[in-house]
């Protein structure tokens, strides 16, 4: 009887090893990973965050100033016309979002292991997402043009002063990264950036409220310009080492790490001497209401010589959004 019960007490642990028996860890090659990426149903939230969300104030205060200027010359505000420029510009910037995010997994300067930018592997969108993504944003771009069309009702107006601006601004925003020129990795990055998010969308969404274009319209965008292109910088110099090994050459790159932090101040010294200058032409201190966020710069470029790059990008945007919302309000405060 006591035999019998010690049988059954050993049978009974020895299963009971079995069901705590640990699983060896499994591991992933790159092609299961690849297959996990493309098989992960993507939400709503991937779409978004492929979008760059906290980017897209860049955009939205280029537009914003456009409108303050074309307020400060006519005294005439069309709230229809600013809803249509403000997503046409947002729908600009996420194509050229997208477009670079393809290009740059396209040609291995994002790489899995090493990329900030996770749109091609954490959000569960294939190659096939994107495309379809860019052509959404396209037709939400055209179909933007085609309302402000039919606010204006001026086919000169239309043909002459908007549509090429539009036209060279979609052209350099998708050929910043795409081929066959691929400007940003031929060092143009930045000059495309400038006149893209600057003096092109500034003067488009002036001439959609004014109907007319106007040079002073450009000289006006340079110190948001050169905030919106310290982001690019900073994403940049981030970057240089993963740009080099795929052969992808940007100013950054070009200049080095420790020229590129001193490049990252000059920018913000010409932006806000430019932005002093500005307002003594005009006898009108408050075009200077950026000066509210000056200190902010301190701080920034602090993070950039500590190379805090990876927050150092949203950061950066973030400030040029105060610059642009604050330089927009002194436009609109200092009517002709």
């Amino acid at each position: 009887m006591i035999e019998q019960d010690v049988n059954q007490r050993l049978k009974k642990q020895n299963n009971n090893s079995k069901l705590y028996t640990p699983t060896p860890p499994t591991t992933t090659c790159g092609n299961d990973s690849l297959k996990s990426r493309q098989t992960t149903s993507p939400t709503l939230k991937s779409y978004l965050m492929a979008c760059r969300p906290w980017s897209l104030t860049i955009s939205f205060t280029s537009v914003l100033l456009g409108n303050a200027l074309a307020y400060k010359f006519t005294e005439h505000f069309d709230l229809v016309i600013f809803i249509l420029t403000v997503f046409g510009g947002l729908s600009l910037q996420c194509i050229g979002n997208l477009v670079n995010s393809f290009y740059d997994y396209k040609i291995g300067a994002d790489v899995k292991d090493q990329a900030a930018d996770r749109t091609m592997f954490d959000f569960g969108l294939s190659e096939s997402h994107i495309t379809k993504m860019i052509s959404l944003f396209l037709v939400n771009s055209l179909l933007c043009l085609v309302g402000v069309i039919l606010r204006i009702d001026n086919l000169k107006v239309i043909f002459v002063e908007i549509v090429p601006l539009c036209l060279v601004g979609l052209l350099l925003t998708i050929f910043y990264t795409a081929a066959p020129f691929s400007l940003k990795y031929k060092g143009l990055g930045d000059l495309t950036i400038l006149l893209t998010f600057g003096p092109l969308l500034v003067q488009g969404a002036f001439a959609c409220q004014t109907n007319y274009r106007d040079f002073s319209v450009y000289i006006y965008s340079i110190p948001l310009a050169l905030t919106i292109d310290s982001v690019l910088h900073v994403n940049n110099t981030r970057d240089i080492k993963a740009d080099k090994q795929a052969g992808a050459t940007t100013l950054a790159s070009k200049i080095g790490e420790d020229n590129s932090y001193y490049l990252y101040i000059a920018i913000y010294v010409v932006a806000y001497l430019f932005l002093f200058n500005l307002s003594m032409d005009e006898g009108k201190l408050l075009l200077n209401f950026p000066v509210i966020v000056l200190p902010k710069v301190f701080h920034l470029v602090k993070e950039f010589k500590n190379k805090n790059y990876d927050a150092l990008v949203e950061k950066t945007a973030i400030f040029s959004f105060f610059f642009g919302t604050l330089y927009s309000i002194g436009v609109m405060l200092t009517l002709e």
